[in-house]
């Protein structure tokens, strides 16, 4: 839950705290902003894990339940198979009865705990794609956006280089008038 809100910050900053620059759709973001949010993103997958590690943790209190009802149905077959005779074959039926539900028990324990194995692995997985996948998308947009900044930059001194240029040409012109006018 807290990676999703973590992510969602994100995209409030890029997408409602960015200025959008004339023109274009390009959004200028503040970097520093942007690299703290990753940052917290960052930090917000380790408890992930660990919140997917409580629910496996969880899973082996479950098994660890279900084992000790399988001993206590074991118990109460031997039990009750020795209040209803003392004669070995009953003994062994309920001792085989026993054997195999534990076994039972035992795989399907052995089952949930290798698929929850499996489910853990596989959200960490895909949390680390897209997290690779977010860096990837987010180092490629301001990279282009610092492009875009300094062709803007450009743009803008190459005509404050003009305009200056031609003022300096009226100023050099006047002077020069003001020159000849003084000389006659």
């Amino acid at each position: 839950m807290e990676l999703q809100q973590q992510l969602q910050r994100l995209e409030e900053i890029i997408v409602l705290d960015g200025l959008k620059i004339p023109l274009t759709q390009r959004t200028v973001v503040d970097e520093e902003q942007l690299l703290s949010q990753l940052l917290a993103v960052e930090r917000s997958i380790p408890d992930t894990i660990r919140s997917a590690e409580n629910i496996l943790h969880n899973k082996e209190e479950i098994i660890s339940r279900a084992n000790q009802y399988a001993q206590e149905l074991i118990q109460s077959a031997e039990q009750r198979a020795a209040q209803i005779a003392d004669e070995l074959t009953i003994i062994q039926q309920a001792e085989m009865e026993g054997q195999h539900l534990r076994k039972q028990v035992q795989s399907e324990v052995e089952t949930i705990r290798q698929r929850n194995i499996s489910e853990v692995e596989r959200v960490r997985r895909q949390t680390q794609q897209e997290i690779d996948a977010m860096r990837q998308t987010t180092q490629a947009e301001c990279e282009q956006i610092q492009q875009e900044a300094d062709r803007y930059v450009e743009q803008v001194l190459k005509e404050l280089e003009d305009r200056l240029g031609h003022m300096t040409r009226v100023v050099q012109n006047g002077r020069s008038h003001l020159h000849s006018s003084a000389g006659q």
